[in-house]
């Protein structure tokens, strides 16, 4: 008996401790279940804070972009404006490129006034390159208009056209005027008048590569000074004549003088520029790629005529200029291809000081030749204006100095016709008078009985006396006298008149 009862009390004692291991085993798993729900639940809680952190951060944020949205805006839109209208101007510069290949009534079109009725009292003359055989054709005016008496009548209306000279190079000393790397033959305009009146025949050229002339395959000013060579013997002129040179001209014509000195007689410096490795700081845009067309095509643009003319009514004082005179001046450079003719001339150029070395230190510093300066009072401190004064000072017999602004052709236009007279009267006093002419025959017989084919005109010659005094610090007493002779179908140079570009 007691053998069984102890092993029932075993069996009891073991079904006990089982039931404990298993309530023990049960205890654990309902702990790390609840850790487990413990652990999720935080997180899910971590994750909820997160998200209502990343909300209350993403409403800021668009409040703050929606406070800034009104000055971005503004900023945005201004910008692509700009953007916008530099694609626009960059597509019409590169349309607009090409300015030969257009139709020459369309610069006719949109010609200034005055710069029109400049076009319409020139010629067209075909000049021989003998450098390689080829032509060229180079605008020129040789005759001059009373703009003061032009003012006076105003309410009559201008004949555009072509009129004969009313002196000639044959009988006449002959002043070659040049123009500089910003202007054309437009800037003389108002001087060719005062030449003729003191029977001094003007011709006032545009250079090629500039206004209405014809470029050249090497625009640079040394090829431009050996063309003027070509351009004489076209127009028959073998004697010497009176270079009248303003600005960078200064170093074409003083070029030209140094090969072909017996072509010269005088020499008359306009505000000269001859160094041109001393130049403004907006040449140096000319050889920037890209910018130096757009750079161009905008300073010259119609649009702004009102603002340069402000401009330059107001610095230079300006008192008989008008804002079509200044609009033609801008004009020029927009012609046809000049643009690009401009800039080449300027790349092809040397702009060391090598080419104004060698004319310091040329025969020009021997007095082989009269110099007179024209110096502006606005040009007078200038670096170039004292260059020239030092380096030739020897060899420059009269400096005048002017009491204007750079653009004294339009104000004060007889200053250079009183220093280019006043250099012929030294050379020779006889130089500017008037030379007879024989009287012409008038034949009667008005074509009764001929059956040659020949057209008899009439020729009348007026003789007129006038005395005019110039006060520019000097006096000079002119004698003139004009031969008004009816001529039709040539020029004095037989060339016909040309107007077409």
């Amino acid at each position: 008996m007691t053998e069984v009862k102890k092993r029932n009390l075993n069996k009891e004692e073991k079904e006990k401790e089982k039931k404990e291991e298993k309530e023990e085993k049960e205890n654990i798993a309902t702990g790390s279940v609840k850790e487990k729900k413990d652990e999720s639940n935080e997180h899910k809680e971590k994750n909820e804070k997160d998200k209502s952190i990343k909300k209350n951060k993403i409403k800021k944020s668009k409040h703050k972009q929606l406070d800034e949205l009104p000055q971005n805006a503004l900023c945005i839109r201004f910008f692509g404006m700009i953007v916008m209208t530099v694609i626009t101007f960059l597509f019409w510069s590169l349309s607009n490129n090409n300015g030969v290949s257009q139709d020459s009534s369309f610069y006719i079109k949109e010609m200034p006034a005055p710069l029109l009725k400049h076009y319409q009292s020139g010629i067209t003359v075909p000049v021989f390159d003998k450098s390689n055989g080829e032509t060229f054709n180079v605008f020129l005016v040789q005759n001059g208009i009373n703009f003061e008496l032009e003012q006076e009548n105003t309410n009559e209306p201008f004949e555009y056209g072509y009129s004969e000279s009313k002196t000639n190079p044959a009988d006449c000393e002959v002043a070659l005027l040049i123009h500089g790397h910003t202007t054309t033959s437009f800037s003389y305009r108002k001087s060719m008048f005062y030449f003729q009146e003191a029977n001094i025949h003007p011709i006032a050229i545009d250079l090629p590569c500039f206004g209405f002339s014809d470029p050249l395959k090497n625009c640079s000013y040394v090829e431009i000074s050996e063309r003027i060579d070509d351009i004489l013997d076209s127009l028959q002129i073998r004697k010497g004549v009176h270079l009248v040179l303003y600005d960078t001209g200064a170093i074409i014509g003083s070029l030209f003088y140094l090969k072909h000195s017996n072509r010269v007689k005088s020499i008359t410096y306009v505000d000269p520029i001859i160094d041109m490795s001393h130049l403004p700081f907006y040449y140096k845009i000319i050889d920037t790629p890209v910018v130096n067309q757009l750079y161009l095509k905008f300073i010259s643009s119609p649009y702004l005529s009102t603002l340069r003319y402000k401009y330059y009514s107001h610095y230079y004082k300006l008192t008989n200029t008008t804002q079509p005179d200044i609009d033609s001046y801008f004009y020029s450079l927009r012609f046809k291809d000049n643009i690009n003719s401009f800039i080449n001339s300027y790349k092809e150029t040397d702009k060391s000081f090598k080419t104004a070395f060698n004319i310091y230190n040329s025969k020009l510093k021997t007095r082989d030749i009269p110099i007179h300066l024209i110096i502006t009072t606005d040009y007078i401190p200038s670096y170039h204006s004292k260059l020239i004064q030092n380096k030739l000072s020897t060899s420059i017999k009269h400096i005048d100095s002017t009491n204007t602004k750079s653009i004294f052709f339009e104000d004060t236009p007889i200053t250079i016709l009183t220093q280019v007279a006043d250099i012929m009267d030294t050379m020779d006093p006889k130089l500017r008078e008037v030379k007879e002419k024989p009287k012409q025959q008038h034949n009667h017989d008005h074509g009764h009985g001929h059956g040659h084919g020949h057209d008899h005109s009439h020729g009348h010659s007026h003789g007129h006396d006038h005395g005019h005094s110039h006060d520019h610090g000097h006096g000079h007493g002119h004698s003139h006298g004009h031969d008004h002779g009816h001529g039709h179908g040539h020029d004095q140079f037989g060339m016909g008149h040309n107007y077409g570009l």
